[in-house]
């Protein structure tokens, strides 16, 4: 019998340590502020010309390449070509579940051959700029990363995130040809 009660006691010792360590732990973490993060992706694979908005001005063309073995990942990407004019590709993205304060990147992967002047811009539905970026790509022909910092939400939703080529980011009379896909939109907060 003496046996079944330091057996008993031991166990109890052992739920009562386990119940302390557990305490502490909530009690350490508690008041820890943790980031919450809302993204958004899409890679041209799901119906792009019903998803995707395009647009060209001047001597300007744009489309999807939709299973051609041109895409980065998946089977479709997104493409723009621009001599003298502008193309570009964009995409609404639903920041409605994201706090008005939260901030935003952008990311999208192109690929060019020659080298090229490329824009992400977040707009919003009334036509404002929220955030513009105009880097140059080498002419690997390898697909880059290209990203925009961080910007300020500032409680619009839905922000409309988009790929520009041409005149607008100096092709002027040059043709530039440039690859889209993976777009990912990320907000923190």
């Amino acid at each position: 019998m003496s046996t079944t009660f330091s057996t008993l006691r031991r166990r109890l010792r052992g739920v009562t340590l386990a119940t302390a360590l557990s305490a502490t732990l909530l009690a350490a973490t508690s008041g820890v502020a943790h980031a919450s993060l809302s993204q958004v992706q899409d890679g041209f694979e799901v119906n792009p010309q019903g998803s995707w908005l395009v647009a060209t001005g001047g001597s300007a063309s744009a489309g999807f390449d939709v299973g051609a073995g041109t895409a980065r990942s998946g089977r479709n990407n997104g493409w723009l070509f621009a001599s003298n004019g502008w193309a570009f590709e964009g995409y609404w993205v639903p920041t409605n579940s994201v706090p008005a304060y939260a901030q935003c990147a952008s990311q999208f992967y192109m690929q060019t051959a020659g080298g090229a002047q490329v824009g992400i811009e977040i707009w919003d539905a009334n036509a404002h700029l929220l955030y513009s970026t105009y880097p140059w790509l080498n002419g690997s022909g390898a697909y880059q990363a290209v990203n925009t910092a961080r910007w300020n939400l500032n409680g619009v939703n839905p922000v409309f995130v988009k790929a520009i080529v041409g005149a607008i980011v100096g092709a002027s009379g040059s043709s530039r040809f440039v690859r889209l896909d993976d777009m990912t939109t990320q907000c923190y907060w």
